[in-house]
Order: structure tokens, then C-alpha cells, then sequence
């Protein structure tokens, strides 16, 4: 049956790659269909700050029309998986809003503090967005999403190492409309939005839109009984105002104003596996040694413990659950909000365009209930105080505890008494943070048509945020192993008055006789931290590019050099990361400044072989920000503060083709390697003894990533086409640094297991039927996405539930069937649709808690369903 699977899967991908087909040409095609021709039809893309076909932009781009992007109700960010080759999203752990994007084997940090940025740049018509979580705006009407991947360091600038995503919006049209829509579907789905357009007034048009959607979780919380609280559960309200006013024949301002508040409950962590006691030997690399972490045994604990609520379970499997109990609610509740304002001249031979933007963003954590498991009751490890210092005897024998002096009646009462319990979680967490950021950018593209092209600008941008994020958690403690030990017995023996030897050698055997006699072996240790801190940054750049065709447009040959330089710097604040408010000793080793700067660019050769052949080669430079580990311990002992990283660099090198064939047939290839290095990674310290580690973010790796991609479409009657892609990746991690058990840094690159959330292989096929129906037309689609299988914590020294954290392959399918052109002037449309339809259950995130001892695991969405049903005015 396994190898059956992977046949069917094989033979998918390998039909993906040898039609490479892409979805961007259906798209167009969608739009174009009722062209004469019956043909692809052209693209056009904005990549190069001015309008271009596609097919001769020499970089590996696609682009997602308006039509295919309604049709598959793609709205955001974390919608666009599988949108192109080697391209992935996954969602997020504990808010609504927030995605991992990989592209190309890069991914976007999965940990959201602010002292990273991205690597992966995300764009609002243009407008650098700093934070992933900040990247929704459903009510926008999406004109077309371009992907660009590989660095981009030139015209898209600051912290493109990965590729880019833009998604441009449509202006207010020149005809007067009103747009309504209302749509449902299964898990109570409803949506409702409306879209006005002013048309054209003496040069200004205006347009308004709002939509609502809310949908209720997916996953059964048995402690909630609203549904539209349960996991997977989301209500949008959304709002956005645009004005498109032509001053002049040759000034045009234009501003949009959106606003969106997002609050729901994100996708369940169930509890997938936990500790046991099993314990990991250290590893021999090369002659040195290294120590792994040592998961406490939660089995022990939740063994010795109850469930306080009815119904609810002490299940630990990564099997998917569909009913889980949370404890603590994990509501999120995010507000963003923003405004654009730009000015275009328009002169004979230069266009002068300035964009001023404003974007805030608010997230509120109600509760994270991190293990799923309701409210569970067990043993409490009491340590004890000066007044009560033996209360960590409680429950064991008389006999036990005169052997090692205590009084007879000391000892009555406490075997009397009940071992302590306590309800403290395995892990919770409250959060709220918030970010807002301004930018300016003044961009002047040249006009003419002519052997020379160029573009010039000027970028600033400011940033600020802040974070206050409280976790409540528990250490499963095995008191047998760390407790109740010769050294402790001795310690006590000693306490009562014995002499030295006398307690030397009698540790042992009262050792034993604890341990036989232990009421509650395994305890829970409560325990708190706090991470709070404001952070601010602030970013200014010079950017140009120069294209050369000698001989005009139509010439083959062209040369394009792009080049730019940014100038970084961040601050941090950070007032407290663990149990207490730092002191004032503590407070001046971090607050901290640090500079960046770096040059990046790129130089392509392209060469039309012919008017449907394009041929390019391509080397590029990235540039990644440093900035703040606001995690990392520090020491007012050693003298040790918040440390920065530097910037990471990668240097790319591309060739790709685009083709195409009597209009009918297109394909777009690219391989490319990309050498990344002074890349983050993350030294696990051992702690002295082993067994438990600190952490610190250094610019020490380097990776390999070498790969290709397909796409593209073929038409093959004027009413039937297929499209899709194929990419694939290899990634070979040159050097990994960590700590030997000496604490000497090392090269553990074959101890990482891979590159986190990256996907070898990405695929995807469709079938697209369209046709008139009387004056009304039918588009139906029917499509095949895969992602591999990848992983999410890759360093095997320190996650250990790698492998039960991993994020499973997966082949989705998904289907749409639109009916449009009919009713009244033939402004109604109806769409049926349907996403992962064969109900696909797949891991797409996780948590390894690694010393805590348990590790989470987060389920993409079921097979979901609806209808809309949209008419315009």
C-alpha cells in the first residue's frame, strides 16, 4: 500500500514537471478567455518597477491574476502554498494571523520576537511589511500576487535573502459599480462583503469596501461550549478606502487606508509526545564529544496524575484528535491597520514616484493552552521553607524517616500528611506585543522605450514594537533521580548531627530505602518567566539599476546591473526574561544598540533566441539585518550582555528559459545554488553536568542550496488547459557550530537532521475547463498540490522529539466550479468550492519543548466547503 501511494504521487509530480505547468497561466488565461485567439495570453508584471511581460522578465517570478486569485479565494499570505514552485506556508502556533514562508529553502523566523527580521520580503503594492503577522487584508481587491524568488536585493531591498511577495491591489475603477457578495460554508462559514466604486469625477475615483467573515473552529474544545471560540475558529471585520485622483494629464495621487481586526482561535497544539525517561547518550563527532538534551519524563508525571474535567483525557498521540481540552481558552485578537500615500509625475522621459506609508499592528493572547490536555492534577514538588524545611517528606513511612533522624513525632505527622498537588500547567502562555512602522520611499524610472533603461531611489524606514510574553509551565521532576540520592541523604544525615563518615556511609542504603518507599516519584516543579521588552529600528538605503539593449527594446541581447546599499540599526529594551524584573545591574547589560550595513545587487544577462525564447543567467546578492537574539540569557557575573548577530549574506547564481509555443504552450524553467553564509544559527551551551542547555544566536553557519523549478501551462483546446509546476531543493549544511562537552565550538553540520520547514520537493497539477453558456460563461478547476515532508527542528542534540515534530507530506486537492455572466446585464456569478477535499490529515507545525520534556503538534485545516454567490451593479 506504501509503495502504491508513492507511486501515485510519483507519477503526479512527474506529470507536473514534464507538462510544466504553472498556475499564473491559467490565471491569465482565465481572464482571457474569451479572446479570439484562444491563447495564453500575456502577463504583466510590475518586478522591475515598471509594467513588463512576463515571459521577457528575465527572473524567476509568478504572477496570480485577479480572476484565479477570486476563483481560489486567495486573500493573504498564509493562502499562497504551493502558488509556485518551491514555495511553502504553513500557519501559525498561537495567533491568527501569523505564517512561515519558505521560499526556496529559506524560511521566514518561526520564532516572532522582534529582534529578527525576515528573510522573506512581504509587500502591499510596494510597501515594505516588516512583520509577518501583520500581513492580512482580506478586503482588498487583489489585482494580481507576484512571487519573486531568489534574492532580491536591488529594487524590493532589505531582507530578501529568500524571494519576495507582493501583492498588488486594484485602483478605484473609472466605472461606477457596486459589488456584493454572501457566501457559507461547512463549520458555520459565512462571509458577507461589499465593494463601491465612484467611477471617474471630473479625475477622481473613489472606492470603499468592507467584508466580514467568521467561521467556527474545527477541532471540538470540550472545556469551551461556544464553537465560535474552538480552535481553528475566525471572525474578520475589515475595512478599506481608497482615492485615485489624476491632479493634472501628469500628477496623480493616490491613498488607501485600511483597516482589519482578526480574532479567533488558532489551529490546536495536541500533545503528540512526551518524555519517558529513556536516557540520550552523548554523541561522538569527529573525536569530540556532545552531550543531548535529557526530556524530564512527563510520561511519570501524567501517570501519577488526574484530569479535573470530565470527559477529558490524558491522551499523548500525534494521531489527529478532533476533540481536545483547553484549559485556558487560547483567544487572539489582532488589529492592523495602515495608510498609503503616493504621488506619480508622469514626464516626457522620467516618472518621479513618492510613497509615504503608516502601518500599526496589535496583538492580544488571551491564553495559550499549550498541551491540551484540560486541567491536570498531580503531585507538587514542595521544596520547603525555613519554617517548614521537612515538607518535602510528606507521605513517606515512619520507619523511612526516623532512619534518618527525624523525631518520632515529627515523623507520625508527616506520614500523616498527603504529598502536595498542584493544577500548574505543562505549558501556557499569555502574550501581548505590537508593532507600527513608517516608511518613505522616492523612486524615478525612466520612460523611454529606447537601448537604455533605468531606475533610482531613495528608501527610509523606522520601526518600533514591543513584547510582553509570560509563559507558566511545570518540570516533570524525578525525585528518585535527582531528589531522593546519596548526596541529598547525606546532606540530611550530616543536618541532624551525624558525623561525616557515619552519613558517607549511610547515604547510600537511606537512599535506597527513599527511593523504594517514595509516595509520588515523579512531582511537578512550577515555574514562570516573563520576556518584556520595546525594541526600535531604522533602515535607509540607495538603490539603482541600469538595463542595456543594444540596438532598442527588440534587440536580443540586454544586460541589466542592479546595486544597493543598506544602512541598519536596532535598539533594544528589554526589562525582563525570566522569573523577576531585571535589577538595575541587569537593566544596563541589555539595553543595547548595534549598526548593519551591506551592499547587495545583481547582474543578469538574458537573450532572446527568439520572439518565444528568453534565456537569462543571473548572480545576485542578499542581504539579511542583524539584530537581537531577545531570548538569550544574561550574566551580570560574567559581565555578559544582550548580544548582537550580524548580517547574513547570500550569493546567488541562476539560469533559467522562458517559452513559449504557437500561444499555446508555456514553460518557464530555473536552476539556481545559492551559497548562504555568516547564517544564523543557534549554539546549544551545555549547562555544567550535562543535560541541560543555554542558548546563543552567532553568525557561524553556512548552506548549500541547490535546485530547480518548472512551470508553466498548455492550452489545449480554446476551452480546456492545464496547468501547474514542480520545484525541487537540495540542502547541504556546510557548517553548524556547537558546544562540545568541554564547551569548545564545533562543527556539528551532520548532526542537523536539515533545514527547518523546507520541503525537498513541491508540486502541483490542474485541470481547467471553460465555456460559454449563452451570454454567461463556466469556469471549473480542479487542482493537486504536494508538498514533502520537512522538518521543523532539525539539531538533534537539542530537539528531542525531532522526529515526532516533523511536518508530514501531504497531497491536497482542491476544486471550484464559478458560473458568471448571467442575471440582469450579466453582473451575477456563483462559485462552488472545496479545499482539501479528500480530507487530508497532515502535520504542518510543531513545538519540541526539548528539556521540558513533551513536544506539541499542530494539524492543517480539514476538508472545508462553500458557495458565493456575487453580484455587481
Amino acid at each position: 500500500m506504501i509503495v502504491k501511494r508513492f507511486a501515485v504521487r510519483h507519477a503526479l509530480l512527474t506529470t507536473a514537471a514534464a507538462a510544466a505547468l504553472a498556475m499564473p497561466a491559467y490565471a491569465q488565461n482565465a481572464e482571457d478567455a474569451d479572446a479570439p485567439s484562444g491563447g495564453l495570453g500575456e502577463i504583466v508584471v510590475t518586478a522591475n518597477k515598471r509594467s513588463e511581460n512576463l515571459q521577457k522578465t528575465p527572473i524567476a517570478i509568478s504572477a496570480v491574476p485577479a480572476e484565479a486569485l477570486e476563483l481560489r479565494g486567495l486573500t493573504e499570505a498564509k493562502d499562497l502554498s504551493a502558488i509556485a514552485p518551491n514555495v511553502s506556508i504553513v500557519g501559525a502556533t498561537t495567533n491568527a494571523t501569523a505564517a512561515v514562508v519558505t521560499i526556496r529553502g529559506i524560511p521566514t523566523p518561526a520564532d516572532e520576537t522582534q529582534g529578527f527580521d525576515s528573510p522573506i520580503g512581504m509587500y502591499l503594492d510596494g510597501v515594505y511589511l516588516a512583520r509577518s503577522s501583520a500581513s492580512t487584508f482580506e478586503v482588498a481587491d487583489i489585482e494580481r500576487v507576484e512571487v519573486l524568488r531568489g534574492p532580491q536585493g536591488t529594487l524590493f531591498g532589505r531582507n530578501t535573502t529568500g524571494g519576495a511577495i507582493n501583492f498588488i491591489t486594484k485602483k478605484p475603477s473609472s466605472e461606477a459599480s457596486l459589488k456584493l457578495r454572501a457566501g457559507a460554508g461547512n463549520y458555520g462559514m459565512w462571509t458577507g462583503r461589499i465593494l463601491a466604486n465612484s467611477g471617474d469625477m471630473n479625475g477622481l475615483r473613489l472606492s470603499l469596501g468592507y467584508l466580514h467573515r467568521q467561521r467556527n473552529g474545527v477541532v471540538d474544545d470540550l472545556l469551551e461550549p461556544k464553537k465560535s471560540r474552538d480552535p481553528g475558529a475566525t471572525k474578520v471585520d475589515s475595512v478599506r478606502a481608497a482615492i485615485d485622483w489624476d491632479v493634472t494629464d501628469t500628477f496623480n495621487v493616490y491613498n488607501v487606508f485600511d483597516y482589519t481586526r482578526i480574532k479567533g482561535a488558532p489551529m490546536v497544539q495536541q500533545l503528540a509526545a512526551v518524555g519517558d525517561g529513556t536516557f540520550r547518550p552523548n554523541v561522538t563527532l569527529a573525536g569530540n564529544t556532545f552531550s543531548q538534551v535529557q526530556p524530564a519524563n512527563v510520561a511519570g508525571y501524567l501517570n501519577a496524575s488526574t484530569v479535573v474535567e470530565p470527559g477529558c483525557n490524558k491522551t499523548v498521540s500525534r494521531a489527529y484528535r478532533d476533540t481536545i481540552c483547553l484549559n485556558f481558552g487560547n483567544q487572539s485578537d489582532d488589529k492592523i491597520w495602515g495608510n498609503m500615500f503616493r504621488m506619480e509625475l508622469n514626464l516626457p522621459t522620467i516618472t518621479v514616484r513618492s510613497t509615504t506609508s503608516y502601518r500599526k499592528w496589535s496583538n492580544d493572547i488571551q491564553g495559550g493552552d499549550l498541551d491540551g490536555l484540560g486541567t491536570i492534577r498531580g503531585p507538587l514538588f514542595n521544596i520547603g521553607s525555613p519554617s517548614a524545611p521537612l515538607a518535602t517528606f510528606t507521605g513517606f513511612p515512619t520507619s523511612v524517616l526516623t532512619g534518618v533522624g527525624i523525631p518520632a513525632g515529627t515523623a507520625a505527622f508527616l506520614t500523616a500528611g498527603s504529598v502536595p498537588t498542584t493544577t500548574a500547567p505543562l505549558f501556557a502562555a499569555q502574550t501581548q506585543r505590537g508593532q507600527k512602522q513608517f516608511s518613505q520611499e522616492l523612486e524615478f524610472v525612466s520612460s523611454t522605450d529606447g537601448d537604455f533603461q533605468w531606475v533610482a531611489g531613495a528608501f527610509y524606514f523606522h520601526e518600533s514594537g514591543y513584547e510582553n510574553n509570560v509563559q507558566n509551565f511545570g518540570f516533570a521532576l524525578d525525585t528518585n533521580q535527582a531528589v531522593y540520592i546519596p548526596s541529598t541523604m547525606q546532606s540530611i544525615l550530616t543536618g541532624f548531627g551525624y558525623p561525616l563518615a557515619t552519613a558517607q556511609a549511610l547515604a547510600p542504603g537511606m537512599a535506597a530505602a527513599f527511593q523504594a518507599a517514595n509516595p509520588a516519584r515523579f512531582r511537578l516543579v512550577p515555574g514562570g518567566a516573563t520576556l518584556n521588552y520595546k525594541s526600535s529600528g531604522d533602515s535607509m538605503a540607495l538603490y539603482g539599476q541600469a538595463s542595456y539593449r543594444p540596438g532598442g527594446q527588440d534587440s536580443p541581447f540586454g544586460v541589466t546591473l542592479g546595486l544597493r546599499y543598506t544602512w541598519d540599526s536596532k535598539e533594544v529594551n528589554r526589562t525582563q526574561n525570566g522569573a523577576a524584573p531585571f535589577s538595575a545591574a541587569e537593566l544596563a547589560l541589555n539595553q543595547r544598540k548595534a549598526t548593519f550595513s551591506a551592499p547587495s545587487g545583481h547582474l543578469t544577462l538574458d537573450y532572446r533566441a527568439t520572439e518565444d525564447i528568453n534565456l537569462y543567467a543571473r548572480v545576485a546578492r542578499g542581504y539579511r539585518s542583524g539584530g537581537f537574539n531577545l531570548r538569550q540569557s544574561t550574566s551580570v557575573a560574567s559581565n555578559i550582555g544582550l548580544l548582537p548577530f550580524n548580517e547574513e549574506k547570500i550569493w546567488s547564481y541562476e539560469l533559467g528559459a522562458k517559452m513559449e509555443f504557437m500561444d499555446r504552450i508555456r514553460l518557464n524553467l530555473a536552476a539556481f545554488h545559492n551559497v548562504y553564509s555568516d547564517q544564523l544559527a543557534t549554539i546549544p551551551i551545555p549547562i555544567q553536568g550535562g543535560g541541560s542547555f543555554g542558548t546563543q544566536v552567532v553568525n557561524a553557519g553556512k548552506t548549500t542550496y541547490t535546485g530547480f523549478e518548472v512551470e508553466g501551462a498548455f492550452q489545449i483546446t480554446d476551452n480546456f488547459s492545464i496547468d501547474g509546476n514542480f520545484g525541487y531543493i537540495d540542502i547541504n549544511i556546510k557548517d553548524f557550530p556547537g558546544a562540545d562537552i568541554n564547551r569548545v565550538t564545533r562543527n556539528i553540520a551532520p548532526l542537523i537532521a536539515g533545514s527547518g520547514y523546507a520541503p525537498k520537493y513541491t508540486g502541483s497539477i490542474a485541470g481547467n475547463f471553460t465555456v460559454p453558456v449563452g451570454d454567461a460563461k463556466l469556469n471549473a478547476r480542479l487542482g493537486y498540490n504536494y508538498t514533502s515532508e520537512f522538518e521543523m527542528f532539525p539539531n538533534t542534540l537539542t530537539a528531542p522529539f525531532s522526529k515526532e515534530g516533523r511536518g508530514d507530506a501531504r497531497g491536497l486537492l482542491d476544486g471550484q466550479i464559478r458560473f458568471s455572466g448571467f442575471g440582469p446585464n450579466g453582473g451575477m456569478g456563483l462559485t462552488i468550492w472545496g479545499k482539501n477535499l479528500t480530507d487530508k490529515k497532515y502535520v504542518v507545525r510543531s513545538v519540541d519543548f526539548g528539556a521540558l520534556g513533551f513536544a506539541t503538534v499542530i494539524y492543517g485545516d480539514p476538508r472545508t466547503f462553500g458557495a458565493t454567490f456575487d453580484v455587481e451593479f
